[in-house]
């Protein structure tokens, strides 16, 4: 029952990847060109990757307009991961993530923190990379190997290193919406020390079959849901839309949380796979992190 179930799933999967809209990112000058009236400042970091293929990956940080005002004052980060053919100035265009936090911070909805959108793609070659490009969907989709997972830690350290942060589990969110949020829930799972919430907008909780050759990442789930949940992150959030193309999927692996008694919430709303349910997630998701 259990492979007929997979089986069916991952037909939906290919069956939904072409219908599902995914941004392609905008080049820095157009993001910072588009979205300079926001309250605080963008900066973009360039990073040693660890990787094999590439020697370095990029990623935008967002830092709350009291960052330059209090310099003696620390943030709790929000990591947030774009999707398939996102790449780190994703949630910038599509979402305007960074107006949105501010309006939320200002109306007193969610504290100040640090926004950290970093590229999770897989690249080929440092040719494939180029100014962290967008790649194709399909590929996006089909091709995960774990490699910008197995690396993380460099992007929360690097984060870390160069901005006032929380550097604790209590100071660290994570979330990311459709392969983005399959990376978060993976990455949350791989490192149960490291997040304190993780939010999951419209995710998938099994990986396609190229990403069964790197089970370190993304095997034993069961075993790595235990070790998390036995300290459970304060927020465990997943969102999905019920005419989303995951839906009945979710509503599965919803069951399974439930099931095994780890404390979580499941959210649905109208409508699918886009970015005005995944705006909304985002939004709501900022409300609830850090909050003393």
């Amino acid at each position: 029952m259990k492979n007929v179930l997979k089986l069916c799933f991952l037909l939906l999967l290919l069956s939904g990847c072409s219908s599902a809209r995914y941004a392609r990112g905008l080049t820095d000058k157009e993001v910072y060109e588009r979205y300079a009236r926001h309250e605080g400042s963008l900066q973009t970091v360039t990073y040693p990757s660890g990787e094999r293929r590439i020697a370095n990956r990029r990623f935008v940080a967002y830092l709350p307009k009291s960052y330059a005002e209090d310099t003696t004052r620390r943030y709790p980060v929000l990591y947030l991961l774009h999707g398939a053919r996102g790449n780190e100035l994703t949630w910038m265009d599509s979402a305007q993530v960074t107006t949105r936090i501010d309006s939320l911070v200002a109306s007193g909805k969610a504290r100040e923190f640090i926004l950290v959108t970093p590229n999770m793609n897989r690249y080929f070659s440092e040719a494939d990379y180029k100014d962290g490009r967008c790649v194709n969907a399909m590929r996006a989709f089909w091709l995960l190997n774990g490699e910008a997972e197995r690396h993380f830690s460099t992007v929360v350290h690097q984060t870390d290193s160069l901005f006032r942060t929380i550097p604790t589990r209590e100071g660290r969110a994570l979330a990311g919406m459709s392969t983005g949020a399959l990376q978060a829930l993976y990455l949350s799972a791989d490192a149960p020390d490291l997040f304190n919430h993780v939010g999951l907008f419209s995710p998938y909780a099994y990986p396609t079959f190229a990403a069964l050759g790197h089970l370190d990442v993304y095997g034993g789930l069961s075993q790595k849901l235990e070790r998390l949940f036995a300290r459970a992150p304060e927020t465990y959030h997943i969102f999905i839309g019920r005419a989303d193309i995951f839906y009945p999927h979710m509503l599965l692996f919803h069951r399974r949380l439930t099931r095994n008694g780890y404390p979580h919430t499941f959210t649905t709303t109208p409508g699918g796979h886009e970015w005005y349910n995944w705006k909304d997630f985002m939004a709501e998701f900022a409300t609830e992190i850090f909050q003393e």
